[in-house]
């Protein structure tokens, strides 16, 4: 008997693309009769990319809704120390309310692609915990931002990118309700505020998932076995953090996220919006202006360095203490420009 496989984003506009290619991805990969259920909890995607987004059936039937959130319950939830990351992601707390009769979800960020059935991660089992998700190596060894959370001893810090939710048991002991007041109670300590605040309020009932159900290329990993068990054959392949597939296709793994974009109608919006300018002009972006003057100024630079370098000898007082510092500075541009030349 088939049922629906019920699975959550969170995003804004501007990620509508990279929502598609990990649709594209679990569609693609998908060999069960279960229907794949979308729920899109929307920071204001735009009908023009709903449209294409539907296109998606093509590569396989499925449903899909978009659930309009107020941002104003999130506005006094401390921001995220990464810039990539919206407030549209805590609109995950609400998942347990928005749909009261849901029993289980699987709640995904949308920087990552299933290379795997989803079928096999919503076959685990949560019915007595909150959350099952996959060990967080930035956070598993007790140092940095993780001390300074209020968790359990020997209680070993998750990655929310990819997770099974228990709504029925959010319900029953009230989740919802403290994952908002943990927000207010901890906001001077959260660097990662949806992720520290489902760790410190899931904390007790967490079920650890096999590592290759978020595969992290883009992370350091302290346990080697860990890595080995995350890409010996990853199901999901997550960028978490800022170095993200489509920001630099030499990136780790990226050739998967570039094998699911190609399938989707934003495939050539992608390409565009992330390396639209030309060489030149990306070089010139990341170069000093003054750098580009001190080049074309090499010649001159260099003639007025000897002459101050020989008045600095002949004069004195503050006449030499001004050919001195002039010298100084001229030199300096004179080696900025020879690096520079060479490519260092």
């Amino acid at each position: 008997m088939s049922e629906n496989i019920n699975i959550f984003f969170t995003i804004n506009n501007g990620y509508s693309c990279y929502l598609a290619t990990a649709m594209a991805s679990i569609l693609y990969n998908s060999k069960t009769d279960d229907k794949l259920c979308f729920f899109i909890l929307d920071g204001g995607i735009s009908e023009e990319n709903k449209r294409k987004i539907a296109l998606l059936n093509s590569i396989k039937p499925f449903e899909i809704e978009y659930i309009k959130i107020d941002s104003s319950l999130f506005s006094q939830i401390p921001g995220n120390s990464q810039a990539h990351v919206s407030n549209e992601t805590n609109y995950r707390f609400l998942v347990s309310s928005l749909k009261r009769n849901m029993a289980k979800c699987i709640f995904i960020d949308a920087d990552l692609i299933f290379d795997g059935d989803i079928a096999t991660l919503w076959s685990v089992d949560v019915d007595d915990v909150y959350m099952a998700a996959v060990l967080d190596q930035a956070g598993s060894y007790k140092k940095d931002f993780v001390k300074d959370l209020p968790l359990p001893n020997g209680y070993k810090y998750v990655n929310t990118g990819v997770t099974v939710l228990n709504l029925e048991k959010w319900r029953k002991d009230g989740i919802e309700k403290q994952l908002f007041s943990n927000s207010y109670k901890y906001a001077s300590v959260l660097r990662f505020p949806d992720q520290d605040i489902l760790n410190i309020t899931c904390a007790p009932l967490v079920k650890k998932l096999p590592a290759y159900f978020n595969a992290m290329p883009v992370l350091y990993y302290h346990s080697p076995e860990d890595k080995k068990e995350a890409f010996s054959n990853p199901i999901v392949i997550h960028w978490a953090g800022s170095k993200k597939a489509w920001l630099n296709p030499s990136f780790e793994y990226a050739d998967y996220f570039w094998k699911y974009a190609r399938m989707t109608p934003f495939y050539e919006e992608i390409l565009y919006k992330n390396f639209k300018t030309t060489p030149i002009q990306q070089i010139i972006k990341t170069v000093d202006v003054g750098i580009i003057k001190d080049v074309a100024n090499y010649s001159k630079n260099r003639f007025n360095y000897y002459r101050c370098k020989l008045l600095s000898k002949i004069t004195f007082g503050k006449l030499r203490k001004h050919y001195k510092k002039k010298k100084k500075i001229l030199k300096d541009k004179i080696r900025q420009v020879r690096r520079f030349l060479r490519g260092k």
